[in-house]
């Protein structure tokens, strides 16, 4: 069973800068917990009414996004 621990500061400071119109990187070492982040995060704008199709995430080891590793096909993509 995998425990989940809600990092509230890291979400507060993706919230902070949600209006921002920036694309927002998350860095850190393998399996720190990056994506779990941002699963939170995109719970969180769901709940608040966020659709889905508004939501991008795009995780660049996953191999359905591996064309994306070049910035023009991840400039149409987006």
């Amino acid at each position: 069973m995998n425990k989940l621990i809600e990092r509230k500061a890291y979400l507060e400071q993706l919230s902070m800068w949600r209006e921002e119109e920036m694309i927002k990187v998350v860095t850190g070492v393998r399996r720190c917990g990056k994506s779990t982040l941002f699963d939170l995060f995109i719970d969180k704008l769901k709940a608040e009414g966020i659709k889905e199709e508004q939501i991008i995430f795009i995780n660049l080891e996953d191999q359905d996004f591996s064309e994306l590793l070049d910035y023009k096909k991840l400039h149409d993509y987006v």
